[in-house]
């Protein structure tokens, strides 16, 4: 449960001025009201956050890690807000401001659901609260903000384009409330936060478990959550907060402008085929021998796809490929029950030409190979656990890196 966005803006007053008379005057509290609001934080994440001195009021260790992810809170909602006003606030920060102090939690969480949702009734359920309720919240919202967020159609009502951009950003804004409450956690001792990771599906299968093994060895009270799905939904979950980071192939430069890569190792791409294919035996293997087969390919935009078309670029019959799939499963399976070719890593066989399953077929490739990393958010500044688990991941690559070298 997100605390109470007064009760935030009562805090960062008061770690401002060090003063709980000056952070009363300054967010238009009294005295007891703000005093009031600081225990109800300290209870919140149970922590002492301030401390009272001759001098003042400061903040204690966890109130410093509260007071920077609160500050970034509210610079990326107000952001998300500007941007969403349009020409009607001017994309004025201090408009977008002073919009955002006339929130509440209950109506961001509101807009959200309905946005991630599209429906009024489905997102009423999700969040467990009576949907005349929701409605009014998120309708609130949409007239704080004074810009229509919604759009009517034939299959109810759900956020406009404008309105699903500002959920994807105030949703994010929020996750470092989430991210506060970890590091103040780590601070007790207790590390027991949520790593959320996509892995695309032809990315290394070992690299991933390995890093999940250390992590919980360490940090056997933290939570893990993988998710699989191609690059444009998985990446759509990391630009909305859904998860934390990206692993696979990195698509450099990158689709959005809101999102960073960094590698972690270079991949090389072989041709494959089933063990006992004709071409195996071949005493020498040419790209027309090639050609004469039919390829199971990855669809458009993949690093692959593109290996796969500067391969035949300039041949003069480029062979048939009428399959198109990203799922490893799949790709086995179509090669195993034909003579059709595909062009993997050779991390992605490692166990199948240990069973006998898979081979590589003995052709020379040009210098192509994909880059392999992780894919976060421009702004991202991760947890505890999520820094814990960052480190093991690329142990865990560079040990990856040394077997295949």
């Amino acid at each position: 449960m997100i605390p109470n966005l007064r009760h935030l803006r009562a805090f960062e007053a008061v770690f401002r001025h060090n003063s709980i008379n000056l952070a009363a005057q300054a967010v238009s509290l009294t005295q007891p009201a703000v005093t009031q609001a600081m225990k109800q934080l300290e209870k919140h994440f149970d922590a002492s956050l301030l401390t009272r001195r001759a001098n003042g009021t400061y903040a204690t260790d966890a109130g410093t890690a509260l007071e920077a992810r609160v500050t970034r809170f509210f610079r990326q909602s107000v952001t998300a807000i500007s941007q969403g006003m349009g020409a009607a606030g001017g994309r004025n920060p201090e408009v977008a401001a002073a919009v955002l102090n006339r929130l509440t939690y209950p109506q961001m969480r509101a807009f959200i659901a309905v946005a991630e949702a599209g429906s009024f009734s489905v997102a009423a359920r999700r969040l467990q609260i009576a949907e005349p309720s929701l409605n009014r919240s998120a309708r609130d919202l949409e007239k704080i903000v004074g810009r229509r967020l919604f759009v009517r159609s034939s299959w109810g009502v759900s956020a406009n384009r404008v309105g699903q951009e500002l959920a994807r950003r105030l949703r994010v804004a929020l996750r470092e409330l989430d991210l506060a409450a970890e590091e103040i956690d780590a601070l007790k001792g207790q590390v027991a936060g949520r790593v959320a990771v996509a892995s695309l599906p032809l990315s290394r299968t070992l690299i991933l478990p390995r890093a999940i093994n250390s992590l919980l060895k360490q940090h056997p009270e933290a939570k893990v959550e993988v998710i699989d799905g191609p690059y444009e939904t998985v990446l759509n979950d990391l630009r909305h907060g859904t998860v934390d980071f990206l692993l696979g192939a990195l698509r450099q430069p990158p689709p959005a402008t809101d999102v960073v890569e960094e590698p972690l190792f270079s991949d090389p791409y072989a041709i494959i085929a089933r063990a006992g294919h004709p071409l195996l035996n071949a005493p020498h293997v040419t790209r027309e021998m090639l050609s004469q087969y039919d390829w199971v390919i990855p669809r458009a935009g993949t690093p692959v796809r593109r290996a796969f078309d500067m391969l035949f670029a300039d041949t003069p019959c480029r062979p048939r490929a009428n399959i198109e799939t990203s799922s490893l499963v799949a790709t086995r399976g179509i090669l195993a029950e034909s003579d059709r070719l595909t062009l993997l890593s050779l991390r992605q066989i490692v166990i199948d030409e240990r069973l006998n399953l898979l081979k590589v077929v003995p052709f020379p490739l040009p210098e192509t190979s994909r880059s392999i990393g992780v894919t976060t958010r421009a702004d991202w500044q991760p947890g505890p656990v999520q820094k814990a688990f960052l480190t093991f991941l690329k142990a865990s690559c560079r040990q990856e890196s040394q077997v295949m070298a």
